[in-house]
């Protein structure tokens, strides 16, 4: 994986500012403290708040049943010529909203976008519990209106070809509902801001609140506040679930507390964790730890036959996270020192051995359930089970090994993997013929091609599995598409750099790409690897490039 090579980090260090603008502050994100409004603020397109304390919390806005909202002449032609559809006035009667464009963003994610960020495993639970929260959490509100704005821009950006729209006018309408989701997620963040002060929240509320302000800086590529997100509700879950260490039955569950916190909402974390493991940020202990939490118990109570393909999900994600924990624990603490012989030397074999045979447990069992599948979003999950699954059997085959040749053997599998990964986009589900969907909280298609992309040096798999990366724009989670095929682009370069005969020689193979994560949101990172001199030397020189995307 990216982070197996050992070198120092690249990280931008700086003081905390403490000084900055009320909005840079209420972001938690450095305020360059230009006058009289910030450059961070004028780039974001918020209005900058200004040198003083935050303001005070906006005020709730007044119960709907005292005054019924009906779209005025000014709010029904913006609305046409933006293209979004007007509510009836009945809608609007006893709605929590305070304007009819709030509520179509929020028509809109009930319809589309809540649809088509959550994962594929995702029973709607999650997303019920968000619109439930629309009704007493003005912070969720907001946020989620936010979302519905920024898919809208998407779709105006899109589709204006099909809308008979001149490229002036699509981007003067899609202007518009950007600045819309900017001033709704500023309104979010504040009163997110005053009820973390005030301690208010119960921790699926928090969760929730972490997973939206993640979908939002992860759409507008803001990715390393996306990755501040995953930590912060990883931690949450972790404080909550050592209150259960001396229940080891319940400890051992993906959720203790069902009726606290739901299964689903913990899963999505989880998968993040699993995200986060590949990214080149350094090994995280929080993120190793809560995959770790469940144990080999879960996996071992597989059934030989799956009923259905929820079930096989489940067992699915619960074979994922053991092997990832193992990885990651062979790449964060199993040093070269460690000897054969050695207890975590022969923990790693153990559990190797027993997570490889799960898998195959699990292909018998998955068999009847691939034979009748449904067309739709059934057939597109139960190929992403087998892509994930493929990817997952290469990693821990081969994790233990420090020999990159070892990938060489495995050529076939990774072509069968970006054929997976083409078929999973081809059988995506669609809830807008005019917008592709491309974003969600969970991976999808881009991790298993990063691995194909790193560790398959075979040419014209490695460069197929680059070039979808790149022509097929999207984001997942906290991964961008683009940037990684952009990160793979240059590491193919270094190791082709020493090709002999269309073979990459094993000593020019790179173990893992860094990178420095402070400049993601900027879109421009320093990406650095580690590779030997020569076939005659075990001297390794340091590789650096500066790229943007």
């Amino acid at each position: 994986m990216g982070g197996a090579a050992q070198y120092p980090r690249v990280r931008r260090s700086a003081p905390k500012v403490r000084t900055g603008c009320g909005t840079c502050r209420l972001r938690r994100v450095k305020c360059d403290e230009g006058r009289p409004s910030c450059n961070r603020c004028i780039k974001f397109g918020v209005e900058c708040d200004g040198y003083r304390p935050p303001p005070k919390p906006w005020p709730e806005p007044k119960p709907a049943q005292k005054r019924e909202i009906l779209p005025n002449p000014q709010q029904t032609q913006t609305a046409m010529r933006s293209g979004m559809a007007l509510p009836s006035s009945g809608a609007l009667a006893n709605s929590p909203f305070s304007s009819i464009e709030e509520h179509q963003y929020f028509e809109l994610f009930c319809v589309r976008t809540g649809y088509d960020i959550f994962p594929t495993f995702d029973s709607g639970c999650t997303r019920l519990r968000l619109l439930e929260s629309c009704h007493f959490n003005p912070a969720i509100r907001h946020a989620i209106v936010a979302l519905g704005a920024l898919d809208k821009t998407a779709e105006m950006v899109q589709s204006f070809e099909k809308m008979s729209l001149t490229p002036v006018e699509r981007d003067a309408a899609a202007n518009v509902h950007h600045q819309n989701a900017l001033r709704q997620y500023v309104k979010a963040v504040k009163y997110m801001a005053a009820d973390a002060a005030e301690k208010k929240l119960d921790l699926r509320t928090m969760l929730l609140t972490c997973l939206l302000i993640l979908a939002f800086e992860s759409w507008t590529g803001n990715m390393d506040l996306a990755v501040n997100q995953v930590h912060a509700g990883i931690r949450l879950i972790q404080e909550w679930k050592e209150n259960y260490r001396n229940d080891e039955d319940k400890y051992t569950r993906l959720s203790p507390a069902p009726y606290v916190v739901e299964d689903d909402l913990v899963q999505i974390f989880c998968r993040l964790a699993v995200q986060h493991s590949f990214f080149a940020d350094g090994h995280s202990p929080e993120l190793h730890a809560v995959l770790g939490m469940e144990g080999p118990r879960f996996t071992r109570s597989m059934p030989d036959k799956f009923e259905d393909i929820f079930e096989a999900g489940k067992y699915y994600n619960g074979i994922i996270r053991r092997g990832v924990y193992l990885i990651t624990t062979q790449s964060a603490y199993l040093g070269t020192d460690d000897k054969e012989d050695s207890d975590i030397w022969r923990w790693g074999i153990k559990e190797q051995e027993e997570i490889q045979s799960a898998v195959w447990r699990f292909n018998k069992a998955f068999e009847p359930v691939l034979q009748t599948v449904a067309d739709g979003p059934q057939k597109h999950y139960a190929l992403f089970i087998q892509l994930s699954m493929a990817i997952g059997y290469i990693g821990l085959s081969t994790h233990l090994s420090i020999d990159e040749s070892i990938h060489d053997q495995y050529n076939p599998v990774y072509k069968r993997v970006v054929f997976l990964a083409k078929a999973v986009m081809k059988e995506m589900p669609a809830t807008s013929k005019t917008r592709p969907s491309n974003f969600c909280f969970d991976t999808r298609v881009i991790v298993p091609l990063w691995v194909v992309g790193l560790k398959c040096r075979e040419p014209t798999i490695r460069k197929e599995a680059i070039n979808f990366l790149l022509e097929h724009p999207r984001r997942e989670g906290i991964w961008d598409s683009v940037f990684a095929g952009k990160v793979l682009q240059w590491a193919m370069q270094v190791e082709e750099e020493f090709m002999v005969d269309g073979h990459v020689p094993t000593w020019a193979r790179i173990a893992g790409v860094k990178w420095s994560a402070a400049e993601l949101g900027a879109k421009r990172a320093v990406l650095v690897c580690l590779q030997r001199v020569s076939g005659e030397s075990e001297v390794k020189v340091r590789r650096e490039k500066r790229i943007s995307w």
